[in-house]
């Protein structure tokens, strides 16, 4: 552990992962806040969500619908279907434009399958690659996620706002804000008055399905949230559509620059990758994988896995707040202090992972061969109560992306021009 003081704020960096397994999943809850940004404000308003509002109430009972939510729509056939629709036009659109041996960047193509799939899920409606409101929602993710260091700078330093350079960037990221929740709102609210109860399409049918459920239950059971059931004030329309905004902001960026190193480690290592393709095509062949699947392709997972703990990218997790004076091991944590979870130094520390900076996908298979899903020290999506919404959808995303990607691209193999081994010299 270490402190470091950002102007008049004490910030705790923990590195050890039993460290931060034990803070953050403490009975009192006392380091389960959020920091109190004038972005996370703008992003909120007077209403809560599930990644800017503290630890309480109503932050618990929407954690619970929305994960009920995002477990129903990970093993859904429509995200089955949709991933490979989505990935096979962009094979076709990279193979067409790219002839073969020729090199070329395949961000652009994982950026828009990524935000391809994560609005169709959410919204039930099929986007093309060039529809203008998948743009809308990629380029204002984007510009806000490219923001996010100036705006933190901004927080610090209040003065920066009168500097007109930087005052009108914390205006524009905050309209950009207020554009996408509203956005977010209009879909969920047209969502509302067609939803037939048991049908659930996309993300938002699943998470009033969910809302629904949860306060018929705590009516039928008579619970409330005092005594553990959930607080039905939380399932308000402006809460539920920040969740939905939440989705976007958290699932974005994480699982397209995850795709981007599978795709990079992949053509570093082809021998790696030729095994990923001989599973694939013993297991499942050239048919749509679906959520099954993913208890069969060991080694594809493996490789997944192992990408996540060598090149995370989210090196530090989202940071939480002191919201009482609390200890974290034989250390006093004043009120407001703001704790970090070191994820990057958790993955490369020695003592848990022998050669931490060699990329091994063994490491996560048995010695029967089997995939060891849950690793000791292994947390890319954060650690304790607080661990990402997104991450079964991710995973589900992540393992169906890059299978049918492998699946699209059989007659040919990922490479690097300077040959293997040569991208992270």
């Amino acid at each position: 552990m270490l402190t470091i003081w950002m102007g008049w704020t004490p910030m705790v960096y923990i590195s050890d992962y039993n460290l931060v397994k034990t803070a953050f999943t403490a009975k009192d809850n006392a380091l389960m806040g959020r920091v109190r940004s004038g972005f996370a404000l703008a992003q909120i308003g007077k209403h809560q969500d599930i990644l800017q509002t503290d630890y309480g109430s109503v932050w618990a009972s929407l954690r619970r619908v929305s994960h009920s939510a995002v477990r129903k729509v990970a093993v859904s056939e429509k995200l089955h279907e949709l991933v490979a629709d989505v990935v096979d036009s962009s094979a076709q659109t990279m193979k067409r434009t790219h002839p073969l041996g020729a090199p070329f960047d395949p961000k652009c193509y994982l950026y828009h399958s990524v935000m391809a799939i994560l609005a169709s899920t959410a919204f039930g409606k099929r986007y093309q690659l060039d529809d203008k409101e998948l743009a809308f929602y990629g380029e204002s993710l984007e510009f806000m996620q490219s923001r996010t260091s100036l705006l933190a700078a901004i927080d610090r330093i209040p003065l920066l706002r009168l500097i007109p350079k930087y005052g009108n960037y914390e205006r524009k990221v905050f309209e950009t804000a207020r554009d996408v929740t509203n956005s977010c709102k209009q879909q969920y609210m047209a969502h509302r008055k067609t939803h037939s109860s048991g049908v659930v399409n996309d993300f938002c049918d699943a998470l009033i399905e969910a809302k629904e459920k949860a306060i018929e239950s705590d009516g039928r059971d008579g619970k409330d949230s005092r005594d553990g059931g959930d607080n039905a004030e939380a399932f308000n329309d402006d809460n539920l559509s920040l969740v939905i905004k939440n989705l976007f902001a958290a699932g974005t960026d994480t699982t397209q620059y995850t795709l981007q190193w599978i795709v990079l480690l992949m053509a570093n290592n082809t021998e790696m990758q030729i095994q990923m393709r001989d599973e694939i095509e013993s297991v499942i062949g050239d048919r749509v994988a679906t959520s099954d699947d993913k208890n069969s392709c060991h080694f594809v997972n493996a490789f997944i896995a192992e990408t996540m703990r060598y090149r995370g990218v989210a090196p530090i997790a989202v940071t939480h707040r002191a919201m009482t004076d609390t200890t974290i091991d034989k250390y006093c944590i004043e009120k407001n202090t703001l704790i970090i979870s070191n994820l990057w130094a958790i993955h490369m520390d020695p003592n848990v992972w022998p050669n931490p900076d060699v990329f091994d996908p063994k490491r996560f298979v048995t010695r029967d061969g089997s995939f060891r899903a849950k690793m000791p020290g292994f947390a890319p999506f954060g650690i304790g109560r607080r661990v990402c919404l997104g991450e079964k959808l991710a995973l589900a995303d992540l393992f169906l992306i890059t299978v049918r990607l492998l699946q699209s691209t059989n007659e040919c193999v990922f490479a690097l021009p300077a040959g293997d081994g040569s991208a992270l010299e």
